[in-house]
Parts: C-alpha cells; sequence; structure tokens
C-alpha cells in the first residue's frame, strides 16, 4: 500500500500555499497550513515547509526554506526522498517503470511503496531515473520498461542501457504490456494515464536484456515528428529527416531542433 506523509506549511503567503497545495494534489503528500506566528505540533508532522528564513528546527523536525518560485512539479519527489532517507537510509529494492511514448511516464516504487510517479521527455530521461537513484538509494534497482510502442520502446531502452547498463546493482527489462497480467493501483492513488502505465509496468516482471537491443526508427515516426514540428512552429517550419530522427532518438528535444532548423532557413536567406 502507498504511504502517505503529513506536511506542515506554515506561511503567511496564500498564493504559496495555494501553490504547494494543489502541487501536492495526487502525490503521497499531504498538507496543512499554519500561519506563522502559529506553533506546530512537530511530532505529527514528517516535514516542515516555511517562507521563514530564520527557522532551523522545531524539535529537531527536518525544516526546508522555499521561495515560491522554487514551488517545481520535481519538488514532489525531493520532499519524498527527504522524509524517507530520514526513516530509512536504504532500501532493498528500487523499480523504476517507464512507459514509451510521446510523453514518457515514469515511476518509482521502493519496497513495495509508490514514491514518485512523473512524465517525463526522452532528453531528460536518464536525468530523471539518476535523480531517483539518489532520492531512494537501494540495494538493487530494476528498471523495466514497456514494450509498446515497439519503436521508442527500444530507442528508450537503448538510451537507458548505455547510461546503467555496466552497474551490477542494476538490471534492466522489457516488459510485455499487451500479454502480461497487471497488478491493480490502489483506489486511493491518482495519477494520469502515463503515469498510471509507468506504474503497471513497474508491478509486472519482464525479459532481462544484457545489450543493446536493434533498434530502427520507422519512417512514420519521422513523418510524425515532422507533423508534430509543424504544429508546434504554426505551420512554419518542418524539420528535415535528420533532425527529425535525433529528435526520435532522444539527441535533442524538438523544441531546439525547429530552432536550428530556423537557423538554416535564415543562414539560406543570408546568402
Amino acid at each position: 500500500m502507498p504511504v502517505n506523509y503529513r506536511i506542515a506549511i506554515q506561511t503567511d503567503d496564500m498564493r504559496f500555499y495555494h501553490k504547494i497545495s494543489k502541487l501536492f494534489k495526487d502525490s503521497p503528500l499531504i498538507a496543512n497550513f499554519f500561519a506563522l506566528n502559529q506553533s506546530i505540533p512537530s511530532q505529527k508532522y514528517d516535514l516542515i515547509i516555511t517562507t521563514q528564513e530564520s527557522m532551523n528546527h522545531i524539535n529537531d523536525s527536518p525544516i526546508l526554506q522555499l521561495r515560491f518560485e522554487q514551488i517545481q512539479p520535481h519538488l514532489v519527489t525531493n520532499i519524498i526522498g527527504i522524509i524517507v532517507r530520514k526513516k530509512e537510509p536504504r532500501f532493498r529494492l528500487l523499480i523504476v517503470g517507464v512507459d514509451p511514448g510521446k510523453h514518457i511516464g515514469l515511476a518509482a516504487i521502493c519496497d513495495g511503496m509508490i514514491l514518485a510517479a512523473e512524465r517525463s521527455r526522452l532528453l531528460q530521461l536518464t536525468n530523471k531515473i539518476e535523480e531517483y537513484l539518489i532520492l531512494f538509494p537501494s540495494e538493487k534497482v530494476v528498471i523495466r520498461i514497456g514494450d509498446q510502442p515497439t519503436s521508442i520502446s527500444k530507442v528508450v531502452f537503448n538510451k537507458l542501457f548505455t547510461v546503467f547498463g555496466n552497474q551490477e546493482s542494476i538490471k534492466l527489462e522489457i516488459v510485455q504490456e499487451a500479454y502480461s497480467s497487471s497488478k491493480k493501483i490502489p483506489p486511493d492513488v491518482s495519477f494520469g494515464p502515463d503515469e498510471t502505465a509507468a506504474i503497471t509496468i513497474a508491478h509486472r516482471s519482464g525479459k532481462t536484456k544484457k545489450h543493446l537491443v536493434r533498434s530502427m526508427i520507422p519512417k512514420g515516426r519521422i513523418k510524425e515528428i515532422k507533423k508534430w514540428s509543424r504544429n508546434l512552429s504554426n505551420n512554419r517550419i518542418t524539420l528535415d529527416t535528420e533532425l527529425a530522427q535525433s529528435v526520435a532518438l532522444g539527441d535533442i528535444s524538438i523544441e531546439e531542433a525547429i530552432k536550428q532548423k530556423e537557423r538554416q532557413l535564415e543562414a539560406k536567406k543570408n546568402d
């Protein structure tokens, strides 16, 4: 069963409180409000978040000082990491579920507990997983990647294998999504479809791969990325095949690819 963590938020900035409460909505973090002049029963809370710069400790409870602009999506994962490392310095098993797609679903399950679930782009995927390895230190790590759609799945696997494949404590698996029985997500956990798919994949056993898999970007995927570039640029830019392949392989973001194409077209005009 997932674990909920109680967070005390002490601030007089209601804009800060409402933004962070909205961020916590579909996470294991439950927030309660305290004004700066109120005392906090610290024994009831796993973490105290405050906008008050002079605070350091309340009865040895951990304090996290934040500014409004620091409230970003990755904050949830960071907070969970702070709490669980205080409670349990090292987990036995971290399973990372990866659901390939235009938006990649990503989930971290430590010793059966769902501690993080989010969406990621291919370009940021390895950094996100490295962040999980730091936040949730574990004796063993299994990264499970869904096999659909095949063209994206193989690219994702090869990208992750290149970074993590030579580490003895990390095992990479490819999971058959269509024919595997899935473990039900607890009814009190609410995530988007990409995050839910990543959690489901994490709960399935896959086939261990100890080498790169043969990968070829299909023409349909290249056409899809070219269409995507037109939509994002309001029909001003269509990526060439080489740039579209770089996007498909996660070597460059589609936004940067569009900028590169714009620079190429501008340079031709000036010749």
